[in-house]
């Protein structure tokens, strides 16, 4: 969005004659530069949280409007930080992001101020953040960020640092996070509404506010706005006047915000920080219509579809005609087309690891034989769409970005675009970042909830899943020598998630590097003659033989300690702490299996042997069984895992956790060889 208050010097006077006093806002006012304490200084640690490293003392935000350059959002920001451990010397790097595009609109951060202070014999020092320490830096396409450096941080440290954002995007209105990776005494945002503006807020996490409440009040702002200089002039001149305005400010407040503790199998940890997002959907002036800003699915599906920069890449030109004609596919069905182009642009284009939305020319990356995730897979619905493919862009957002909200048309919680293609009645969704990825298949990063389907008249909602389940199998035909010593063959079949990882490793490594890295297992056991299948035909599962080994004593053993699971055994339970509010994301429906058949040495008897085991939480949601016994004169050992669905809720963590501390103790038991005699 551009600049979208535009003022007329009529309208400025008549909104200063409904001016009323001012009432002042009567909340807490906030703590300022240099109002650092002895108790502070002197904190030895976090009473709290005894264990952090770094505590946030004070983290306070202000955003505001002001009308003397057209209609800018100020965002103001004041934190201090006390530093306890070493490992809390990280906070003296701070990261202030903020977007540039072209000459037109921006963000400018200006007034950044910042002070170290530290005790030294009995004396408060206090060192000033310098120019010198002060860096700009490129994050990606519009994207930047000033880095400051805080002088002289040690452990014991106090740092605090100010600035101020003036942003020409009244759409982006700064989010605010309560919650960090380090304890937090006391965050304040505040927001001053003006009434030209209507934004909705989505809370996000767990933590109570300690205090949320709103004032409204008369306040005067300064205000340009141009005049014509003649009747039926083009030319106009800027003027200075006032506005006497009812703005509405809005306070939340938290305190003793625990830090966020970043757990497995959780997609993003943006989801559950408690953090305060807004979304721009109405703005209307004095005496105008009210504009909306794609507050429903119809809207937002018109304005992505005519952007240029995404629906306008998807119209066809003779360049997609010349591809698609040089891909011979007249004869073909819909299916086998559809495997034809993904392939073709897999091999094409690669991926430069940029997420984007937007793509300025699918034509100009086809050109350049590399491209971002939009210039990519827009590419690749244009190019099935050229070959008569019911195809259209899907968004969606990625694991570590978050999950997109369903009930609220917000683009910024997108950053990733795939294609979604209609076969009959059959559905497949398709990314081509990656020559790996075989048909009908995403890679791990976008396996995320839903994804929404850009297609008229308001989209639809779809389901991110794999068409088959994650699968591990590894089976083992091992000898059992007197002195300990192993040695035998072991075949591993994968399909899915890990196929793709394992593929895209060989890729990357180079076929003879990840063999050399593959065969050192270290000093305990060794992988020789390593064969592969199936690494080049995607669709079929990528399977590995070996020889695999282990030394033994020089003289055979009294007693034998056997490990039966290898090195396969899972060591520890991922679910450490005793309670958790968030979700368990495993992505996918997964499979892992281990058969061990064991030969043992004549003369040796089994002492001692793991019991059975099956266990499994409700619905069968997951399952695990272990058993180990003789049969036909081997001694054989297998271990499944069965999980059943992508996700699971905190309620069900207890039971989740309980069971894989059972899997980790049975893994853990070894099967006690004596010689007999």
């Amino acid at each position: 969005m551009k600049r979208v208050f535009k003022m007329a010097a009529k309208w400025v006077l008549w909104l200063f004659l409904l001016g009323a006093p001012l009432v002042a806002w009567c909340g807490q006012d906030p703590l300022k530069l240099g109002q650092v304490t002895d108790n502070e200084l002197k904190m030895m640690v976090y009473d709290k949280d005894t264990a952090a490293a770094a505590v946030v003392l004070y983290d306070y935000g202000e955003s505001s409007f002001q009308f003397t350059k057209g209609t800018q959002l100020i965002f103001k920001r004041t934190t201090r930080i006390k530093v306890l451990k070493k490992a809390g010397l990280e906070q003296a790097d701070i990261f202030i992001p903020f977007y540039q595009k072209g000459m037109g609109s921006s963000e400018k951060i200006s007034g950044v101020k910042g002070f170290t202070y530290n005790l030294e014999d009995g004396k408060v020092s206090k060192e000033k953040l310098e120019d010198s320490d002060i860096f700009e830096e490129k994050e990606a396409a519009n994207w930047y960020q000033k880095k400051l450096t805080m002088p002289n941080v040690r452990v014991g440290s106090v740092i605090e640092f100010s600035y101020t954002i003036e942003s020409d995007f009244v759409e982006n209105l700064r989010e605010w996070e309560f919650q960090k990776d380090i304890p937090v005494v006391w965050s304040e945002y505040r927001v001053e509404m003006v009434p030209y503006f209507e934004y909705t807020h989505v809370m996000h996490g767990f933590h109570p506010f300690h205090t949320q409440d709103s004032k409204s009040y008369r306040k005067t702002m300064a205000a340009s706005y141009k005049e014509n200089l003649l009747r039926g002039s083009s030319q106009a001149a800027e003027q200075m006047g006032a506005l006497m305005l009812r703005v509405q400010q809005y306070r939340w407040v938290m305190k003793d915000v625990p830090a966020f503790m970043e757990e497995p199998y959780l997609a993003s940890a943006d989801d559950y920080k408690s953090k305060m997002e807004f979304m721009l959907t109405k703005v209307q002036y004095p005496g105008q219509k009210p504009s909306y800003m794609a507050s429903n699915w119809d809207g937002f599906v018109k304005e992505m579809l005519k952007e240029e920069q995404f629906g306008g890449q998807l119209a066809r030109g003779s360049f997609l005609k010349n591809m698609a004609e040089g891909l011979h596919l007249n004869n073909t069905d819909s299916l086998a087309r559809v495997k034809a182009v993904l392939a073709y642009v897999q091999r094409q284009l690669k991926w430069n690891g940029e997420y984007r939305l937007y793509s300025k020319s699918i034509k100009t990356a086809h050109e350049k034989r590399t491209g971002s995730v939009a210039d990519i897979n827009l590419l690749l619905v244009a190019l099935l769409r050229e070959v008569a493919i019911d195809a259209h862009p899907m968004l969606i957002s990625t694991r570590q970005h978050g999950r997109p909200l369903t009930n609220l048309p917000m683009l910024s919680k997108f950053n990733y675009v795939i294609a979604h293609v209609k076969i009959g009645k059959n559905s497949y969704l398709l990314d081509a970042t990656e020559p790996s990825v075989p048909f009908g298949m995403l890679p791990y990063r976008c396996l995320n909830g839903q994804g929404w389907v850009v297609s008229q008249p308001s989209g639809e909602w779809v389901p991110l899943k794999n068409q088959e389940r994650d699968v591990q199998v590894v089976m083992a035909q091992l000898e059992v020598k007197p002195t300990g010593e192993m040695l035998g063959t072991v075949e591993e079949t994968l399909r899915g998630i890990p196929a793709l990882q394992m593929r895209s490793s060989i890729m990357a490594k180079g076929k003879e590097n990840f063999m050399k890295g593959f065969s050192d297992k270290g000093q305990e056991w060794l992988r020789q003659e390593v064969e592969m299948k199936n690494l080049e035909n995607l669709e079929e599962p990528l399977k590995t033989n070996y020889k695999l080994s282990k030394a033994g004593e020089l003289q055979p053993l009294q007693l034998m300690y056997l490990s039966p699971m290898l090195h396969h055994a899972t060591a520890e339970n991922p679910f450490k702490v005793a309670e958790r509010n968030y979700p368990i994301d495993f992505a996918t429906p997964s499979d892992k299996v281990y058969i061990f058949n064991f030969t043992l040495p004549e003369g040796y008897e089994i002492e001692e042997m793991p019991k059975e085991v099956n266990l499994s939480l409700a619905d069968n949601s997951v399952r695990f069984s272990y058993m180990a016994q003789m049969m036909d004169g081997k001694l054989r050992v297998m271990s499944r895992l069965n999980i059943n669905k992508e996700v699971f809720g905190p309620e069900e963590y207890a039971s989740l956790r309980e069971l894989y501390n059972q899997l980790v103790a049975k893994h853990s038991e070894k099967i006690v060889l004596r010689k007999k005699g």
